[in-house]
């Protein structure tokens, strides 16, 4: 049986290909912050919703969620 070997992005690779969607990681790396460096694309999905029922692909793996959604200027975000 043949198994294929899982393709491993840059994090800005990611960005570049996804932009404007959620996207959920499965990690090989992070930095400092804890933001990935580089991982493998489990799932990805405009809508946030439909990206969070995809969680349980990374069931056993180191997982982050990013998202490059543009953010409207007028919207502010308290964390």
């Amino acid at each position: 049986m043949a198994t294929t070997t899982p393709e491993i992005l840059t994090l800005e690779q990611i960005r570049h290909r996804y932009d404007g969607e959620w996207v959920l990681i499965a990690y090989n790396e992070i930095d400092h912050n804890l933001t990935p460096v580089s991982g493998e694309v489990l799932a990805h999905s405009p809508d946030r919703d439909t990206l969070y029922a995809s969680l349980s692909l990374g069931r056993g793996k180191d997982v982050a969620i990013e998202c490059f959604v543009k953010v409207p200027e007028d919207m502010a975000f308290i964390l």
